[in-house]
Protein backbone atom coordinates (compact mmCIF):
# COMPACT_ATOMS: atom_id res chain seq x y z
CA UNK A 1 0.00 0.00 0.00
CA UNK A 2 1.32 3.33 -0.81
CA UNK A 3 2.21 6.06 1.84
CA UNK A 4 -0.68 8.40 -0.04
CA UNK A 5 -3.26 5.14 0.90
CA UNK A 6 -1.83 4.65 4.03
CA UNK A 7 -2.68 8.21 5.30
CA UNK A 8 -6.27 8.25 3.61
CA UNK A 9 -7.40 4.80 5.80
CA UNK A 10 -5.84 6.49 8.59
CA UNK A 11 -7.63 9.90 7.87
CA UNK A 12 -10.89 7.67 6.96
CA UNK A 13 -10.67 5.96 10.63
CA UNK A 14 -9.62 9.69 12.24
CA UNK A 15 -13.09 10.91 10.43
CA UNK A 16 -15.29 7.86 11.80
CA UNK A 17 -14.42 8.62 15.42
CA UNK A 18 -14.75 12.18 15.11
CA UNK A 19 -18.23 11.67 13.75
CA UNK A 20 -19.14 9.97 16.80
CA UNK A 21 -17.69 12.97 18.89
CA UNK A 22 -19.26 15.48 16.86
CA UNK A 23 -22.72 13.78 16.80
CA UNK A 24 -22.42 13.64 20.96
CA UNK A 25 -21.17 17.80 20.66
CA UNK A 26 -24.45 18.48 18.58
CA UNK A 27 -22.03 19.20 15.55
CA UNK A 28 -24.15 18.90 12.30
CA UNK A 29 -22.98 17.96 8.76
CA UNK A 30 -23.30 19.94 5.94
CA UNK A 31 -26.05 19.89 3.34
CA UNK A 32 -24.70 17.50 0.56
CA UNK A 33 -21.39 16.19 2.61
CA UNK A 34 -21.95 12.21 3.04
CA UNK A 35 -19.62 10.36 5.66
CA UNK A 36 -17.52 8.06 4.59
CA UNK A 37 -18.40 4.94 6.87
CA UNK A 38 -21.43 3.56 8.46
CA UNK A 39 -21.23 2.63 11.84
CA UNK A 40 -20.44 -1.16 12.49
CA UNK A 41 -23.15 -3.00 13.20
CA UNK A 42 -22.89 -6.83 14.98
CA UNK A 43 -22.72 -8.32 12.39
CA UNK A 44 -18.91 -7.43 12.37
CA UNK A 45 -18.12 -9.94 14.61
CA UNK A 46 -20.31 -12.65 12.87
CA UNK A 47 -18.45 -16.03 12.15
CA UNK A 48 -19.67 -15.74 8.86
CA UNK A 49 -18.99 -12.57 7.94
CA UNK A 50 -15.30 -13.06 9.26
CA UNK A 51 -15.04 -16.15 7.21
CA UNK A 52 -16.47 -14.53 4.39
CA UNK A 53 -13.53 -12.37 4.42
CA UNK A 54 -11.14 -14.85 5.14
CA UNK A 55 -12.35 -16.47 1.84
CA UNK A 56 -11.92 -13.38 -0.05
CA UNK A 57 -8.68 -12.68 0.55
CA UNK A 58 -7.82 -16.03 -0.54
CA UNK A 59 -9.76 -16.11 -3.50
CA UNK A 60 -11.04 -12.69 -4.89
CA UNK A 61 -7.58 -10.93 -3.92
CA UNK A 62 -5.68 -13.10 -6.20
CA UNK A 63 -8.57 -12.86 -8.99
CA UNK A 64 -8.38 -9.08 -9.15
CA UNK A 65 -4.42 -9.12 -9.03
CA UNK A 66 -4.35 -11.80 -12.30
CA UNK A 67 -6.98 -9.13 -14.35
CA UNK A 68 -4.40 -6.09 -13.25
CA UNK A 69 -1.59 -8.18 -14.57
CA UNK A 70 -2.91 -8.43 -18.19
CA UNK A 71 -2.72 -5.00 -18.33
CA UNK A 72 -6.16 -3.81 -19.79
CA UNK A 73 -8.90 -1.88 -19.33
CA UNK A 74 -11.46 -4.69 -20.25
CA UNK A 75 -9.81 -6.96 -18.08
CA UNK A 76 -9.16 -4.40 -14.82
CA UNK A 77 -13.06 -3.50 -15.63
CA UNK A 78 -14.00 -7.37 -15.19
CA UNK A 79 -12.51 -7.38 -11.74
CA UNK A 80 -14.03 -4.28 -10.60
CA UNK A 81 -17.57 -5.84 -11.61
CA UNK A 82 -16.53 -9.03 -9.95
CA UNK A 83 -15.59 -7.15 -6.66
CA UNK A 84 -18.73 -5.01 -6.69
CA UNK A 85 -20.94 -8.47 -6.99
CA UNK A 86 -18.54 -9.97 -3.95
CA UNK A 87 -18.90 -6.83 -1.74
CA UNK A 88 -22.72 -6.53 -2.24
CA UNK A 89 -22.67 -10.57 -1.32
CA UNK A 90 -21.21 -9.47 1.60
CA UNK A 91 -23.17 -6.08 2.86
CA UNK A 92 -26.20 -9.11 2.49
CA UNK A 93 -24.57 -11.24 4.61
CA UNK A 94 -23.77 -8.87 7.80
CA UNK A 95 -27.16 -7.82 7.27
CA UNK A 96 -28.38 -11.56 7.72
CA UNK A 97 -26.19 -12.02 10.51
CA UNK A 98 -27.28 -8.92 12.42
CA UNK A 99 -31.00 -9.65 11.09
CA UNK A 100 -34.05 -11.43 12.03
CA UNK A 101 -35.40 -13.13 8.53
CA UNK A 102 -38.10 -10.77 7.31
CA UNK A 103 -41.83 -12.37 7.60
CA UNK A 104 -42.06 -11.16 3.73
CA UNK A 105 -39.00 -12.27 1.33
CA UNK A 106 -37.60 -11.59 -1.01
CA UNK A 107 -39.53 -8.41 -0.59
CA UNK A 108 -37.76 -7.96 2.97
CA UNK A 109 -33.98 -7.73 1.84
CA UNK A 110 -34.97 -6.08 -1.87
CA UNK A 111 -32.66 -3.12 -0.74
CA UNK A 112 -29.62 -5.41 -0.03
CA UNK A 113 -30.21 -7.88 -3.05
CA UNK A 114 -30.50 -5.15 -6.05
CA UNK A 115 -26.59 -3.80 -5.26
CA UNK A 116 -26.06 -7.67 -6.47
CA UNK A 117 -28.26 -7.68 -9.52
CA UNK A 118 -26.98 -4.30 -10.37
CA UNK A 119 -23.72 -6.12 -10.30
CA UNK A 120 -24.97 -9.48 -12.66
CA UNK A 121 -26.54 -6.64 -14.88
CA UNK A 122 -23.03 -4.56 -14.95
CA UNK A 123 -21.30 -7.95 -16.21
CA UNK A 124 -24.14 -8.38 -18.87
CA UNK A 125 -23.51 -4.86 -20.20
CA UNK A 126 -20.06 -5.40 -20.13
CA UNK A 127 -20.24 -7.99 -22.85
CA UNK A 128 -18.56 -6.57 -26.40
CA UNK A 129 -17.35 -8.43 -29.30
CA UNK A 130 -13.70 -8.81 -29.63
CA UNK A 131 -10.91 -9.72 -28.25
CA UNK A 132 -12.19 -9.52 -24.21
CA UNK A 133 -15.46 -11.16 -25.30
CA UNK A 134 -14.70 -14.06 -23.34
CA UNK A 135 -13.38 -12.72 -20.77
CA UNK A 136 -16.44 -10.61 -20.50
CA UNK A 137 -18.74 -13.95 -20.70
CA UNK A 138 -17.01 -16.00 -17.99
CA UNK A 139 -17.20 -12.84 -15.44
CA UNK A 140 -20.83 -12.14 -16.88
CA UNK A 141 -21.79 -16.25 -16.46
CA UNK A 142 -20.06 -16.75 -13.00
CA UNK A 143 -21.74 -13.12 -11.50
CA UNK A 144 -25.15 -15.24 -11.64
CA UNK A 145 -24.29 -17.44 -8.86
CA UNK A 146 -25.20 -13.74 -6.33
CA UNK A 147 -28.53 -15.46 -6.75
CA UNK A 148 -27.43 -18.35 -4.04
CA UNK A 149 -28.30 -15.63 -1.56
CA UNK A 150 -32.26 -16.10 -1.98
CA UNK A 151 -31.93 -20.10 -2.79
CA UNK A 152 -33.41 -22.09 -0.23
CA UNK A 153 -32.77 -25.13 0.75
CA UNK A 154 -29.47 -26.55 -1.52
CA UNK A 155 -27.61 -23.36 -2.60
CA UNK A 156 -24.52 -25.00 -2.83
CA UNK A 157 -25.94 -26.95 -5.93
CA UNK A 158 -27.25 -23.88 -7.09
CA UNK A 159 -23.57 -21.96 -6.83
CA UNK A 160 -22.92 -25.56 -8.94
CA UNK A 161 -24.92 -25.00 -11.63
CA UNK A 162 -22.99 -21.91 -12.87
CA UNK A 163 -19.19 -23.35 -12.42
CA UNK A 164 -19.11 -25.31 -15.83
CA UNK A 165 -21.45 -22.17 -18.01
CA UNK A 166 -18.19 -19.87 -16.56
CA UNK A 167 -16.17 -22.60 -17.52
CA UNK A 168 -17.27 -23.06 -20.98
CA UNK A 169 -15.78 -19.50 -21.76
CA UNK A 170 -12.96 -19.87 -19.63
CA UNK A 171 -11.70 -22.91 -21.60
CA UNK A 172 -12.39 -20.80 -25.22
CA UNK A 173 -9.91 -18.08 -23.71
CA UNK A 174 -7.14 -21.20 -22.53
CA UNK A 175 -7.77 -22.70 -26.58
CA UNK A 176 -7.43 -19.06 -28.13
CA UNK A 177 -4.07 -18.79 -26.40
CA UNK A 178 -2.79 -22.30 -26.31
CA UNK A 179 -0.02 -21.24 -28.56
CA UNK A 180 0.74 -17.61 -26.77
CA UNK A 181 4.42 -16.83 -25.33
CA UNK A 182 4.75 -18.36 -22.23
CA UNK A 183 4.71 -15.20 -20.47
CA UNK A 184 0.84 -14.50 -21.77
CA UNK A 185 -0.19 -17.67 -21.86
CA UNK A 186 0.38 -17.89 -17.89
CA UNK A 187 -1.48 -14.79 -17.41
CA UNK A 188 -4.74 -15.55 -19.31
CA UNK A 189 -4.52 -18.95 -17.74
CA UNK A 190 -4.23 -17.49 -14.40
CA UNK A 191 -7.29 -15.43 -15.03
CA UNK A 192 -9.35 -18.42 -15.76
CA UNK A 193 -8.30 -20.20 -12.68
CA UNK A 194 -8.28 -18.10 -10.21
CA UNK A 195 -11.97 -16.80 -11.16
CA UNK A 196 -12.45 -20.60 -10.98
CA UNK A 197 -11.23 -20.52 -7.88
CA UNK A 198 -13.16 -17.90 -6.41
CA UNK A 199 -16.50 -19.49 -7.96
CA UNK A 200 -15.54 -23.21 -6.20
CA UNK A 201 -14.37 -21.49 -2.68
CA UNK A 202 -17.61 -20.13 -2.65
CA UNK A 203 -19.57 -23.81 -2.15
CA UNK A 204 -17.57 -25.24 0.98
CA UNK A 205 -17.95 -21.48 2.71
CA UNK A 206 -21.77 -21.91 2.22
CA UNK A 207 -21.82 -25.28 2.98
CA UNK A 208 -20.10 -24.62 6.34
CA UNK A 209 -22.56 -21.07 7.30
CA UNK A 210 -25.33 -21.29 4.73
CA UNK A 211 -25.96 -25.11 3.86
CA UNK A 212 -30.44 -24.77 3.58
CA UNK A 213 -30.15 -21.24 2.66
CA UNK A 214 -28.89 -18.05 4.12
CA UNK A 215 -28.67 -17.97 8.18
CA UNK A 216 -30.40 -15.32 9.65
CA UNK A 217 -29.84 -13.78 13.62
CA UNK A 218 -32.94 -15.25 14.91
CA UNK A 219 -32.14 -12.66 18.13
CA UNK A 220 -31.48 -9.67 15.78
CA UNK A 221 -32.91 -6.79 14.95
CA UNK A 222 -35.92 -6.21 12.09
CA UNK A 223 -33.91 -5.67 8.64
CA UNK A 224 -36.01 -2.00 8.38
CA UNK A 225 -33.67 -0.80 11.16
CA UNK A 226 -30.67 -2.72 10.35
CA UNK A 227 -28.02 0.50 10.59
CA UNK A 228 -25.53 -1.62 8.32
CA UNK A 229 -21.67 -2.46 8.76
CA UNK A 230 -18.28 -1.10 7.63
CA UNK A 231 -17.59 -2.94 3.92
CA UNK A 232 -13.74 -3.96 3.96
CA UNK A 233 -11.78 -1.88 0.96
CA UNK A 234 -12.43 -3.13 -1.92
CA UNK A 235 -9.00 -5.52 -3.42
CA UNK A 236 -6.08 -3.61 -5.81
CA UNK A 237 -3.84 -5.48 -7.28
CA UNK A 238 -1.72 -5.72 -4.33
CA UNK A 239 -4.49 -7.07 -2.14
CA UNK A 240 -6.59 -6.30 0.45
CA UNK A 241 -4.95 -5.12 3.64
CA UNK A 242 -6.63 -6.82 6.55
CA UNK A 243 -9.11 -4.75 8.94
CA UNK A 244 -7.58 -2.83 11.42
CA UNK A 245 -8.23 -3.89 15.01
CA UNK A 246 -9.31 -1.21 17.52
CA UNK A 247 -7.04 0.44 19.22
CA UNK A 248 -7.31 0.26 22.99
CA UNK A 249 -7.38 3.92 25.49
CA UNK A 250 -4.43 2.10 27.34
CA UNK A 251 -2.55 1.86 24.36
CA UNK A 252 0.28 4.48 24.37
CA UNK A 253 0.04 6.85 21.68
CA UNK A 254 -1.28 6.51 18.40
CA UNK A 255 -5.50 6.39 17.94
CA UNK A 256 -5.81 5.15 21.15
CA UNK A 257 -4.61 9.03 22.94
CA UNK A 258 -6.33 10.46 21.06
CA UNK A 259 -9.55 8.81 21.81
CA UNK A 260 -8.75 9.44 24.96
CA UNK A 261 -8.51 13.15 24.69
CA UNK A 262 -10.89 13.32 22.77
CA UNK A 263 -13.34 11.83 25.82
CA UNK A 264 -12.48 14.99 27.52
CA UNK A 265 -15.05 17.96 27.63
CA UNK A 266 -12.77 20.81 28.03
CA UNK A 267 -10.39 20.00 26.06
CA UNK A 268 -12.59 22.22 22.70
CA UNK A 269 -13.22 25.40 24.90
CA UNK A 270 -11.55 28.31 23.05
CA UNK A 271 -10.81 26.17 19.82
CA UNK A 272 -11.99 27.93 16.52
CA UNK A 273 -15.28 26.11 14.96
CA UNK A 274 -14.09 23.93 11.97
CA UNK A 275 -16.85 23.23 10.06
CA UNK A 276 -16.67 19.98 7.31
CA UNK A 277 -16.83 22.15 4.33
CA UNK A 278 -13.05 23.49 5.93
CA UNK A 279 -11.85 19.83 6.37
CA UNK A 280 -10.46 18.98 2.93
CA UNK A 281 -8.68 15.90 3.93
CA UNK A 282 -11.99 14.07 3.94
CA UNK A 283 -12.80 11.61 1.41
CA UNK A 284 -15.88 13.13 0.17
CA UNK A 285 -14.19 16.27 -1.22
CA UNK A 286 -11.44 16.77 -3.52
CA UNK A 287 -9.12 20.04 -3.55
CA UNK A 288 -8.03 21.74 -6.44
CA UNK A 289 -5.43 23.94 -5.68
CA UNK A 290 -6.38 26.42 -3.02
CA UNK A 291 -10.37 25.81 -3.70
CA UNK A 292 -12.14 23.13 -2.02
CA UNK A 293 -14.72 21.36 -4.70
CA UNK A 294 -17.18 19.06 -3.06
CA UNK A 295 -17.28 15.56 -4.56
CA UNK A 296 -20.10 15.83 -7.36
CA UNK A 297 -23.22 13.99 -5.73
CA UNK A 298 -24.76 11.13 -7.41
CA UNK A 299 -27.65 11.20 -9.70
CA UNK A 300 -30.97 10.48 -8.11
CA UNK A 301 -32.56 9.86 -11.44
CA UNK A 302 -34.26 6.50 -11.15
CA UNK A 303 -33.34 3.96 -13.52
CA UNK A 304 -35.77 3.03 -16.17
CA UNK A 305 -37.32 -0.69 -14.91
CA UNK A 306 -36.91 -2.88 -17.37
CA UNK A 307 -39.71 -4.83 -18.77
CA UNK A 308 -38.85 -8.84 -18.95
CA UNK A 309 -41.96 -10.74 -18.81
CA UNK A 310 -45.56 -10.05 -21.14
CA UNK A 311 -48.16 -10.22 -18.04
CA UNK A 312 -48.57 -11.53 -14.43
CA UNK A 313 -46.66 -14.59 -12.76
CA UNK A 314 -49.31 -17.79 -13.13
CA UNK A 315 -48.17 -21.36 -11.84
CA UNK A 316 -51.66 -23.71 -12.38
CA UNK A 317 -52.44 -27.07 -13.99
CA UNK A 318 -54.86 -26.62 -16.54
CA UNK A 319 -56.55 -29.93 -16.98
CA UNK A 320 -57.29 -29.85 -20.68
CA UNK A 321 -53.91 -30.85 -22.24
CA UNK A 322 -52.92 -32.18 -19.16
CA UNK A 323 -50.24 -29.55 -18.36
CA UNK A 324 -48.47 -27.02 -15.68
CA UNK A 325 -48.46 -23.90 -17.04
CA UNK A 326 -45.40 -21.89 -15.36
CA UNK A 327 -45.54 -18.42 -16.91
CA UNK A 328 -44.32 -15.22 -16.30
CA UNK A 329 -42.11 -16.01 -12.99
CA UNK A 330 -39.04 -14.08 -12.37
CA UNK A 331 -36.22 -14.28 -9.38
CA UNK A 332 -38.73 -12.02 -7.20
CA UNK A 333 -40.64 -14.75 -6.87
CA UNK A 334 -38.00 -17.32 -5.05
CA UNK A 335 -37.95 -20.80 -6.42
CA UNK A 336 -40.94 -22.10 -8.26
CA UNK A 337 -41.41 -25.28 -7.50
CA UNK A 338 -43.71 -27.92 -8.95
CA UNK A 339 -44.74 -30.87 -7.53
CA UNK A 340 -46.26 -33.99 -9.46
CA UNK A 341 -48.42 -36.28 -8.07
CA UNK A 342 -47.05 -40.01 -7.79
CA UNK A 343 -49.72 -41.79 -9.61
CA UNK A 344 -50.76 -39.03 -12.42
CA UNK A 345 -47.92 -36.95 -12.65
CA UNK A 346 -46.70 -39.04 -15.71
CA UNK A 347 -49.50 -37.48 -17.84
CA UNK A 348 -48.65 -34.24 -16.91
CA UNK A 349 -46.37 -31.47 -19.09
CA UNK A 350 -44.86 -28.94 -17.95
CA UNK A 351 -45.20 -25.93 -20.27
CA UNK A 352 -42.32 -22.59 -18.76
CA UNK A 353 -42.73 -19.63 -20.63
CA UNK A 354 -41.83 -16.16 -20.94
CA UNK A 355 -40.05 -16.37 -17.81
CA UNK A 356 -36.99 -14.00 -16.81
CA UNK A 357 -34.23 -15.07 -14.51
CA UNK A 358 -36.41 -17.35 -12.82
CA UNK A 359 -35.62 -21.00 -11.26
CA UNK A 360 -38.45 -23.70 -11.76
CA UNK A 361 -37.84 -26.83 -9.80
CA UNK A 362 -39.94 -30.08 -10.85
CA UNK A 363 -40.20 -32.27 -8.10
CA UNK A 364 -41.40 -36.38 -9.74
CA UNK A 365 -41.75 -37.99 -12.92
CA UNK A 366 -43.81 -35.90 -15.65
CA UNK A 367 -44.61 -36.51 -19.02
CA UNK A 368 -42.38 -33.85 -20.59
CA UNK A 369 -40.56 -30.46 -19.98
CA UNK A 370 -41.23 -28.03 -22.15
CA UNK A 371 -39.56 -24.35 -22.60
CA UNK A 372 -40.66 -21.50 -24.70
CA UNK A 373 -39.27 -17.74 -24.78
CA UNK A 374 -37.53 -18.19 -21.35
CA UNK A 375 -34.12 -15.73 -20.56
CA UNK A 376 -31.47 -16.61 -17.62
CA UNK A 377 -33.80 -19.70 -16.02
CA UNK A 378 -33.06 -22.37 -13.95
CA UNK A 379 -35.13 -25.27 -14.64
CA UNK A 380 -34.30 -28.89 -12.49
CA UNK A 381 -36.38 -31.99 -13.19
CA UNK A 382 -36.10 -35.17 -12.06
CA UNK A 383 -37.21 -37.62 -14.40
CA UNK A 384 -39.51 -37.02 -18.28
CA UNK A 385 -40.99 -39.77 -19.88
CA UNK A 386 -40.60 -38.13 -23.03
CA UNK A 387 -38.24 -35.14 -23.71
CA UNK A 388 -37.45 -31.79 -22.20
CA UNK A 389 -37.62 -29.12 -25.47
CA UNK A 390 -35.90 -25.84 -25.20
CA UNK A 391 -37.29 -23.42 -27.93
CA UNK A 392 -37.06 -19.26 -28.57
CA UNK A 393 -34.85 -19.15 -25.01
CA UNK A 394 -31.45 -17.20 -24.15
CA UNK A 395 -28.42 -18.27 -21.63
CA UNK A 396 -30.85 -21.15 -20.34
CA UNK A 397 -29.52 -23.84 -17.33
CA UNK A 398 -31.03 -27.01 -16.69
CA UNK A 399 -31.13 -30.07 -14.69
CA UNK A 400 -31.92 -33.63 -15.24
CA UNK A 401 -31.50 -35.50 -11.68
CA UNK A 402 -32.82 -38.24 -13.16
CA UNK A 403 -33.51 -39.60 -16.40
CA UNK A 404 -34.77 -37.73 -20.10
CA UNK A 405 -34.41 -39.66 -23.36
CA UNK A 406 -34.39 -37.09 -25.90
CA UNK A 407 -33.08 -32.59 -25.29
CA UNK A 408 -34.30 -30.94 -28.04
CA UNK A 409 -33.24 -27.45 -28.43
CA UNK A 410 -34.34 -25.13 -31.17
CA UNK A 411 -33.52 -21.38 -31.76
CA UNK A 412 -31.59 -21.09 -28.34
CA UNK A 413 -28.80 -18.89 -27.63
CA UNK A 414 -26.63 -19.95 -24.47
CA UNK A 415 -27.87 -23.06 -23.19
CA UNK A 416 -26.04 -25.38 -20.57
CA UNK A 417 -27.71 -29.24 -19.88
CA UNK A 418 -26.86 -30.87 -16.60
CA UNK A 419 -27.10 -34.82 -17.16
CA UNK A 420 -26.98 -37.65 -14.35
CA UNK A 421 -25.17 -40.45 -14.85
CA UNK A 422 -27.98 -42.05 -14.66
CA UNK A 423 -29.10 -40.86 -18.00
CA UNK A 424 -26.00 -40.10 -19.91
CA UNK A 425 -26.03 -43.29 -21.75
CA UNK A 426 -29.47 -43.03 -22.89
CA UNK A 427 -30.30 -39.39 -23.78
CA UNK A 428 -29.74 -38.03 -27.28
CA UNK A 429 -29.66 -34.56 -27.97
CA UNK A 430 -31.54 -32.72 -31.36
CA UNK A 431 -30.29 -28.92 -32.34
CA UNK A 432 -31.22 -26.43 -35.01
CA UNK A 433 -30.21 -23.04 -35.21
CA UNK A 434 -29.18 -22.38 -31.92
CA UNK A 435 -25.63 -21.75 -30.69
CA UNK A 436 -23.19 -21.10 -27.57
CA UNK A 437 -24.49 -25.10 -25.87
CA UNK A 438 -23.00 -27.34 -23.81
CA UNK A 439 -23.52 -30.33 -21.78
CA UNK A 440 -22.25 -30.97 -18.32
CA UNK A 441 -22.21 -34.64 -16.83
CA UNK A 442 -20.17 -36.68 -13.62
CA UNK A 443 -16.57 -38.58 -15.35
CA UNK A 444 -16.06 -42.23 -13.47
CA UNK A 445 -14.50 -40.07 -10.38
CA UNK A 446 -17.59 -38.43 -9.52
CA UNK A 447 -16.49 -34.87 -10.98
CA UNK A 448 -18.41 -33.08 -13.35
CA UNK A 449 -16.96 -32.14 -16.78
CA UNK A 450 -18.06 -30.17 -19.60
CA UNK A 451 -18.40 -30.96 -23.23
CA UNK A 452 -19.40 -28.57 -26.25
CA UNK A 453 -22.10 -29.31 -28.84
CA UNK A 454 -21.19 -28.31 -32.65
CA UNK A 455 -22.63 -25.64 -34.00
CA UNK A 456 -19.59 -25.17 -36.84
CA UNK A 457 -19.49 -28.14 -39.63
CA UNK A 458 -17.35 -28.31 -42.68
CA UNK A 459 -19.57 -29.47 -45.57
CA UNK A 460 -18.29 -31.17 -48.75
CA UNK A 461 -19.85 -31.88 -52.18
CA UNK A 462 -19.45 -34.55 -54.79
CA UNK A 463 -21.12 -36.86 -57.18
CA UNK A 464 -22.07 -40.25 -56.16
CA UNK A 465 -22.78 -41.83 -59.65
CA UNK A 466 -25.33 -39.27 -60.73
CA UNK A 467 -26.85 -37.98 -57.53
CA UNK A 468 -25.11 -34.81 -55.58
CA UNK A 469 -24.30 -36.03 -52.25
CA UNK A 470 -23.13 -33.63 -49.33
CA UNK A 471 -20.97 -34.88 -46.63
CA UNK A 472 -21.27 -32.69 -43.39
CA UNK A 473 -18.09 -33.41 -40.39
CA UNK A 474 -17.23 -31.25 -37.24
CA UNK A 475 -15.55 -28.42 -37.01
CA UNK A 476 -11.77 -28.58 -35.79
CA UNK A 477 -12.74 -26.10 -33.51
CA UNK A 478 -14.57 -28.70 -31.33
CA UNK A 479 -11.30 -31.21 -31.75
CA UNK A 480 -9.64 -29.72 -28.73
Amino acid sequence: MSETAALQGFLDTLSSRLSVVESKLGVETPAGATTTTTPAGPSEDAKSVKAFDAYCRDCLDPFVAACAALEAPEATTCGEIVTKGWMAMRSFLAMASACKKPAAMPQGVMEFVKPCQEAMQAGAANVQRGDWEFHEKTISEGLQCLSWLLVSPAPVDFIENFIGAQDFWANKIRVKHKTADKALKEKQVKFCDTFKKLMLELMPYVKEHHATGVAYNPKGVDVASFSGAATPAAPTAKGTPKPAAATSSSQGGGLGDLKAALSGGSVTSGLKKVTKDMQTWRAEYKAEGSKVVKAAPKSSKPAAAQKVTKGPPALEFQRRGMKWLVENQTKDEGVITVEMDPKDGVKHTVYICTCYEATIDIKGKCKGVAIDGCVKCNVLFDSAISSMEVVNSKSMKCQARGTVPSVAIDKTDGILTYLSRETLDITSFVTSKSSDMQISFPNDAGDMVEAPIPEQFVHKAKLVGDKAVVSSDVSDLYSH
